[in-house]
């Protein structure tokens, strides 16, 4: 199937920090010329933080997308302070919670949007979470931290109630996971 796609080229159309916006130029045998649109990004993290006693570590933070306030995990980019989607990991919980823990174990690697986004988002397990401060988010980002009993989280995936697809696509691996130890 690939060997019937062949890229001609591609232009960057807009720069928004976060993310590129390119348009590519594609032949397909049997099909017209035509653009494809792409936004390119640098991976993404999502961490889901467990405490001692079980407890997941969840933020609330208003999405201007959906214009209305999230319940996710604690995730990000991966800038270019980070070595690896694992430091960004602990950046990004430390920074959005105020938490650390044990060092981050990958849950697994999934395409964001492979139809329009090139990136990847790493979801990773911290065990041990606790708070050793206090969060510290980027500018613009207003965040609540809330921590849930696990089988409680669950419940809310299940039920909709925790609908950013990447924070649900993390904590389903985790609770995947944990099932099968």
């Amino acid at each position: 199937m690939k060997e019937q796609w062949r890229r001609l080229g591609g232009e960057i159309l807009f720069d928004a920090h976060i993310f590129r916006l390119r348009r590519d130029a594609y032949e397909h045998e049997g099909w017209p010329t035509r653009p494809f649109y792409v936004l390119e990004s640098n991976p993404w993290i999502n961490v889901v933080p467990v405490t001692a006693k079980g407890e997941i570590v969840l933020v609330r933070q208003y999405r201007h997308g959906i214009q209305e306030a999230t319940l996710e995990v604690p995730g990000g980019l991966v800038d270019a302070t980070d070595r690896d989607p694992a430091a960004a990991a602990v950046r990004e919980l430390l920074e959005e919670t105020g938490h650390a823990g044990a060092p981050p174990e990958l849950l697994g690697r999934v395409s964001s949007n492979p139809a329009i986004l090139d990136n990847w988002t790493y979801c990773y397990v911290v065990r041990d979470a606790r708070p050793v401060g206090m969060p510290n988010p980027d500018p613009h980002e207003d965040v609540t931290v809330e921590i849930q009993p696990a089988a409680r989280v669950r419940e809310m995936v299940l039920k909709g109630e925790i609908h950013h697809s990447l924070s649900a696509c993390a904590l389903l691996l985790f609770f995947m996971t944990e099932s099968s130890r």
